[in-house]
Parts: structure tokens; C-alpha cells; sequence
């Protein structure tokens, strides 16, 4: 067999004749300060395997008939209801933005060239069926804001050319209420198989092709594989005791965002509220804003541009989810060049800026103004100034970064930084623009908040410059000694059982004390994984 027909065999090929050791060992610096960001996979399986465990506990007090009833006295009335069915709300929140950012790292590091394009195609395609799981799940409680995620859905579905209405009774059913959450449950359920079936499949051919190495020890090149070395400390237990660390930290942001949510209670605005919203019967439902789920926002508010109310809904989530999702799909074959810096990758990397800028804004201008038709001369303002800026500024940096002494991380941060305050100060603008010409209080708030974001920007971007110039190596921490982890390991542990003595008499049934007792197990899954990091940086010196 040819040289070039071994680079073409699909990796599943590859695979099942050429197997490798799973799971694999990994250099040291993947697992120190920083090491974080090659596990941002592993962060988002503990997420999902979190989803499951609780989806599951859901699922046996669900009933599709009486949604929003059987959802109701779910809360009220299962112990410990109400901390699962939130956590379980914003832990799908998590999972949805930890792909996000996931995919996004492995953008920036060009994860995406061989011998990784097939693991990038399914992690894209992960990211649909993430989102597609979350908007189900989002709309199965049976509320107003489920209603109106539906709404939006069977608007979307109907739109399609020719097959729209077959996909309309496919995936919501009939038009009544029972078809409709019988519909949803089962496809929750689908996506969620899927989900799995994917991801595992994600996982072995990231285990084969090796977590991605950094850019210096792959020389900047693709293909970027990192080989065993005899010097690398072994899985277990090393690794393990890292993703341990890591997955607990995960479910502790879970419980406590949740939980300092949940507390808040009636202060959290509808969009973002944990629990579900009046019944689309009652009459309450008309003060709740007509809104689907946060992630969906941008295609939502891209139907109120004043050129897509001809088209309609389905090719608004076509031209602005669609086109983004293909293009994504088609990188790994776009951008055919072996070099993994990010300056020899300048309309890849603004791009990916645009879109996180893009996500963004129409995510906040969705959630502030919904339903409010905007003309066409302000929509097309709003994308050219963000291109305008960020394109010719990070094709700028890129070319001229090493004359200035840069290096590709004062480069990443300067370049974001930049953009974010360009866009910042765009936004600013229009606060102020809208406090002058309305003297409306509300926009006072806005207005100073993004004043303070502008003013960090502009303190991060000072700092950028100044320790690209100044920044020496700095000296190795001085290594925590076995006496000092002891003691700050058994005052961990003590706050821990301090911790769980003050939480356990909690009600199970009261909303705001399961609140509580879920911060409280954030915080001991917090301690548990400084533990580990201390048993780390003593006994095994990392």
C-alpha cells in the first residue's frame, strides 16, 4: 500500500488495524496550571452524565398528558424535587456552553486538521444534537415560555419547502397538547441515545489520535500527535485523580450556579428562571415575554429583521444556524494548511470571533427587545461594523505580531480583547444614544455596566501591551510542603463535615432550603477537589 492511500484510510480502519492503548498517558504540562483547557471534553461528559442521572429521576414522575401539572408537583412535592429539576435545567445549560467553548478551543488550536477531522465532524455534530436535546427539554415542562418555544419550533418546521408540515407532525405532533409532550419526550429521549452513542465514539478516536499537544511540541504543524514517551507517569493514578478534580469542579459549578439562582428567586427574569412560569391558560401568561430558549435567541431576534418577515422563520434559522453549523462542517477541508499558528490562520480566527461576537449580541438584543421589528439600515450596521473592525484588525496583528516582540499569547488575548472592546463601545454608544434621546431610567443600569465592561477592556488591553514587553520568565512557585497540605487538608475536610452538619436537618420540600442545601453540596465538591489538587501537588508533585 502507497504512502498516500495510508494518509487516506478512514480512521475507523485505522482503528480496528493499527489499535492503540486506551486509555492513553499524557505529558505532565497537561495536567498543571492552565492544563484545563485540553479537558474541556472531559467537562462536558460529566455534565451530560449528570443530565442522565437526574433526567432519569425526572422521567419516572413525568407524565406527557398533564405536563405542566405532573411538572408542578414534581417541584413541590418529590423530595429534593426542586434541586433536581433545576440543576438539571441549568446543568443542560452548562453542557450547551461548554461545547460551545470546547469547539471553540479546538478551533483556535486547529484541532480540526487531520489526522482530527472526523472527531471534528462529530464533535459538530454533537453540538447540534446538544442544542436540539436542550430546546426539547427546555419545552417538555408545559409553561408559557414551553408554549413559546413550540410556537417557534412548529414555525420554524412548517417553513420547510415541501416537507414542512410531514416534519411539523413528526416532531410536535397532531396539535394537541398530549401528541405534542408525547412528541417531545421522545425525542428528548432520541437525542439523548444519540447523544451517547456519539459521544462515545468521539471519545475513541480522541483517545487514538491523542489529546491535542501543544502547538511548540507538535512544531507547529499538523499532524499534531502526541506519542507515548517513556517518561510519561502513568493513567492511573495521575489522570484519573486529574478528571476526578475536574468533574467535581464541573458538578460544583452546577450545583451552586443553580442553586444561588434558584435563591434569587422571583428577581430572575423569566428567560433565566430555573423554575417553570405560569400556564399559557392563566392570565398571568401574558405579562411573561414571548421568548425560547436563551441559546436559540439569535435565530429568534434574526426574525425580527425587517428582510426576513418575507421569508420566515425557517430561513432566518437557515441562513444564521445553517450556514454557520456547514461551515463548520467544512473547515477541516476549507483550511487544507499544515501550519497550527493562529497567525497563519487570520480569517479562520476572525471569523471565529465574529461568530462569538454575533452569538452574543443577537442572544442579548433577542432577550431586550423580543418581537421589536428592526429596519434593515440598523441590522446591516450592526454586522458591518463588528467586520469592518475585526477582520482588518486581526489580519493586522497576525502579520505583524513578531516585529512587535509578541508572543501568540499576548497575541490571542490583544487580538479578543480588541475586538470585544470595539464591540463594547459600539454597544455603549447605543445605551447612551437611547438614555439621551428617551430619558428612561432603564437604561441607566445598562449603561453603567457597560461602561465598567469598557473600562476592563481598556485596563486588559493596557496590561496586554505592557507585559509583551516587560513579562519575564517567572520563577517556579515555591512547592507546598507535606506539613501545609496537611493542615490545609484537614481544615478543608473539617469545613466539609461542618458544611454537611448545617445543611442535612434542610426541608427536601422547601424551594428555598433545597437551594441552600445545594450550595452547600457546590461548596464540599469544591473542597473535595482542592483535596485532590493538594493530595496532587504533595504526593504525586504536580
Amino acid at each position: 500500500m502507497s504512502e498516500k492511500t495510508q494518509k487516506e484510510t478512514p480512521i475507523i480502519i485505522k482503528m480496528l488495524n493499527e489499535p492503540r492503548p486506551i486509555p492513553r498517558r499524557v505529558p505532565d504540562y497537561m495536567r498543571k496550571k492552565g492544563g484545563a483547557w485540553y479537558w474541556t471534553g472531559a467537562m462536558v461528559m460529566v455534565a451530560f452524565l449528570y443530565e442522565v442521572i437526574t433526567g432519569l429521576v425526572i422521567l419516572m414522575y413525568y407524565q406527557p398528558s398533564q405536563a405542566y401539572t405532573s411538572t408542578e408537583n414534581f417541584v413541590n412535592s418529590v423530595p429534593f424535587g426542586s434541586l433536581i429539576l433545576t440543576t438539571h435545567l441549568y446543568g443542560a445549560y452548562m453542557m450547551i456552553v461548554l461545547v460551545y467553548v470546547h469547539l471553540l478551543r479546538n478551533l483556535f488550536v486547529a484541532a480540526y486538521k487531520k489526522p482530527r477531522m472526523m472527531q471534528w465532524l462529530t464533535g459538530v455534530l454533537l453540538l447540534a444534537l446538544t442544542v436540539g436535546i436542550g430546546f426539547f427539554g427546555y419545552s417538555m415542562s408545559g409553561d408559557v415560555l414551553s408554549a413559546d418555544a413550540t410556537d417557534v419550533g412548529t414555525g420554524i418546521a412548517r417553513g420547510i419547502p415541501f416537507i414542512g408540515n410531514y416534519l411539523s407532525l413528526i416532531f410536535f405532533g397532531d396539535g394537541t397538547p398530549i401528541s405534542l409532550f408525547h412528541r417531545m419526550l421522545g425525542w428528548h429521549i432520541v437525542l439523548a441515545a444519540g447523544i451517547g452513542i456519539l459521544f462515545l465514539g468521539h471519545f475513541i478516536m480522541a483517545e487514538y489520535n491523542s489529546i491535542m499537544p501543544s502547538h511548540r511540541e507538535a512544531n507547529y504543524k499538523a499532524p499534531a500527535i502526541d506519542e507515548e514517551k517513556p517518561e510519561y507517569k502513568p493513567w492511573y493514578p495521575h489522570n484519573l485523580l486529574y478528571m476526578l478534580e475536574i468533574g467535581m469542579l464541573t458538578l460544583a459549578a452546577i450545583l451552586i450556579i443553580t442553586s444561588v439562582v434558584a435563591a434569587l428567586g422571583s428577581a430572575v427574569p423569566a428567560l433565566f428562571s430555573p423554575f417553570p412560569q405560569v400556564s399559557p391558560s392563566s392570565p398571568l401568561a401574558q405579562n411573561v415575554p414571548a421568548y425560547p430558549p436563551w441559546f436559540l435567541l439569535f435565530v429568534y431576534k434574526a426574525v425580527d429583521f425587517s428582510f426576513m418577515a418575507g421569508p420566515g422563520p425557517f430561513y432566518a434559522t437557515l441562513i444564521f444556524a445553517g450556514i454557520p453549523v456547514m461551515y463548520l462542517l467544512l473547515l477541516p477541508y476549507l483550511d487544507r494548511s499544515p501550519s497550527l499558528k493562529l497567525t497563519d490562520r487570520p480569517i479562520t480566527f476572525g471569523l471565529a470571533i465574529l461568530g462569538v461576537i454575533f452569538f452574543i449580541s443577537l442572544s442579548a438584543w433577542g432577550a431586550l427587545t423580543p418581537g421589536v421589528a428592526i429596519p434593515t439600515p440598523q441590522v446591516l450596521a450592526f454586522f458591518l461594523f463588528p467586520i469592518l473592525t475585526v477582520l482588518p484588525l486581526v489580519y493586522y496583528l497576525s502579520r505583524n505580531y513578531q516585529k512587535s516582540g509578541m508572543d501568540a499569547r499576548h497575541f490571542t488575548q490583544l487580538a479578543l480583547s480588541l475586538s470585544f472592546l470595539g464591540l463594547s463601545g459600539f454597544g455603549l454608544g447605543m445605551l447612551i444614544d437611547a438614555l439621551v434621546r428617551t430619558r428612561n431610567p432603564v437604561y441607566y443600569i445598562p449603561s453603567v455596566v457597560m461602561a465598567m465592561v469598557v473600562a476592563l477592556l481598556v485596563t486588559l488591553v493596557a496590561y496586554t501591551i505592557w507585559d509583551s514587553k516587560h513579562a519575564a520568565e517567572r520563577k517556579a512557585s515555591r512547592p507546598i510542603s507535606r506539613r501545609m497540605r496537611n493542615t490545609l487538608g484537614g481544615a478543608f475536610t473539617l469545613g466539609a463535615f461542618i458544611i454537611v452538619t448545617v445543611i442535612q436537618p434542610f426541608s427536601a420540600t422547601s424551594t428555598f432550603q433545597e437551594a441552600l442545601f445545594g450550595i452547600g453540596i457546590g461548596v464540599v465538591f469544591l473542597i473535595a477537589a482542592a483535596n485532590l489538587k493538594l493530595y496532587r501537588s504533595v504526593v504525586l508533585e504536580e
